[in-house]
């Protein structure tokens, strides 16, 4: 698997990408090697804690850190490449030629989307380069997983020139363990605290709704808004965003985006809320962070997350099918009134609905047993045993399964020739 990082220093793709190895490596069939540009010793036991085998790049000098990564030991042998997007599918493909390995490409975005929202110059042609370079990248894979739902759709479609559509995988993202036993407290006192988490700046202020959530609580009384995600050094650019939305600075905190996990499980229990109001996502990961700690939600409708809570019990009433400030005004309005002990009530049975449907372990299972028959495929062996008996000789042929199938099954055939034409 090949992976900028260990930790979550770098967003989403860098949490997914070690959430999905560390269940894959949960199986005795799979071994799994963790390629990254650096690593640390807490790293390293961290990653043997879970099985898998975290390996640090040769660096080459000349090449950008993440190319470090088209050149494994030639004497790694390995079945699988797993890349990711366009940031970890170029070289993927190289490393398929170099190892003559089967490739798998996962897909986490759809930029032609997320461009719509972009403040960057140009977006739209970016987006639409981007975009090109992701379904090629996926054209040239052997098998293809997204992430979640939305992402699925969209890819299915995108893919059904190339008659690909049997070698696409939805894999949803399940509760995260490592939130799941955080305590909520079941009473708080003062302002109602809402939590509005991500790595914002400027240019996707739009694309992830901060505006929406900041024109939202600035309609509201006795609510307050914390941001964390702020990248370094702009904390006072994203202060004058947020004023820009009407919010006061007595109902508004603005914190520096964090990849300590432990610091964000403390900032999931200093408040009552966590809102995701994204005008377009793949999936979303900081709502679906909120729900495994057990804090009540509220995500877009439009988010690869809340086609997900559709499909679960309870799930609808935690998604908003609106971009506008004052339909979530009122959806944020309409949890504030219920009592704080009903509102994590009706979060833990979420939770539990949500990880029943979205098993970590089940669609792991499942993912595998596609990637082994894709390298196994249904080649078998045989093993012949000729044994004459008077006139007639027996032909035994049993078949040999692959070791990933033990317990091993032999299933005999039986061949009954007369010994003269077996002669001829």
């Amino acid at each position: 698997m090949l992976a900028s990082e260990w930790g979550s220093s770098k967003g989403g793709l860098s949490t997914i990408n070690r959430e999905l190895a560390i269940n894959l490596a949960r199986f005795d069939e799979v071994h799994v090697t963790f390629f990254v540009p650096r690593c640390n010793d807490e790293d390293e036991r961290a990653a043997s804690n879970h099985r898998i085998n975290l390996l640090r790049a040769t660096k080459r000098p000349g090449f950008d850190e993440l190319d470090w990564l088209n050149y494994p030991p030639l004497d790694l042998n390995f079945d699988i490449v797993v890349g990711h997007g366009v940031k970890l599918g170029r070289q993927a493909q190289i490393v398929r030629e170099s190892h003559k390995c089967k490739w798998v490409q996962v897909a986490h975005t759809a930029p032609e989307e997320l461009a719509m929202y972009k403040k960057y110059p140009d977006p739209i042609s970016s987006g639409e380069r981007k975009h090109e370079t992701e379904v090629e990248l996926c054209k040239l894979a052997d098998f293809v997983v997204t992430v979640g739902p939305k992402l699925y759709e969209t890819f299915f479609s995108y893919l059904s020139s190339c008659k690909k559509d049997q070698m696409i995988f939805s894999f949803t993202p399940g509760i995260f363990r490592e939130f799941s036993g955080v305590s909520q407290v079941s009473d708080r006192k003062g302002k109602f605290r809402v939590l509005l988490c991500g790595r914002g700046d400027a240019e996707d202020f739009s694309l992830k709704g901060y505006d929406t959530a900041a024109k939202a609580v600035a309609k509201l009384r006795d609510t307050h808004l914390t941001f964390v995600g702020a990248p370094e050094g702009k904390l006072d650019e994203l202060k004058n965003l947020f004023f820009n939305c009407g919010i006061s600075d007595d109902n508004l905190i603005l914190r520096s985006f964090t990849p300590n996990r432990e610091r964000l499980k403390d900032v999931l229990c200093e408040t009552d809320l966590a809102v995701m109001p994204s005008k377009t996502e793949g999936f979303g990961l900081t709502g679906l962070e909120a729900l495994s700690a057990g804090l009540p939600i509220l995500v877009s409708q439009n988010s690869g997350f809340g086609e997900a809570l559709n499909e679960v019990l309870f799930g609808q009433f935690f998604v908003i099918d609106s971009k506008s400030p004052e339909e979530w005004a009122k959806a944020i309005e309409k949890l504030r009134n219920q009592n704080r002990r009903k509102r994590l009530k009706e979060c833990e049975a979420l939770r539990a609905s949500y990880e029943e449907e979205y098993s970590w372990e089940k669609q792991s299972k499942e993912l595998i047993g596609k990637l082994i028959h894709m390298v196994h495929g249904m080649n078998f062996r045989f093993q012949w045993q000729f044994i004459s008996n008077g006139g007639n000789v027996f032909i035994f042929a049993s078949r040999q399964l692959p070791i990933w199938r033990r317990p091993v099954l032999v299933i005999p055939f039986f061949i009954v020739l007369s010994s003269s034409l077996f002669s001829q």
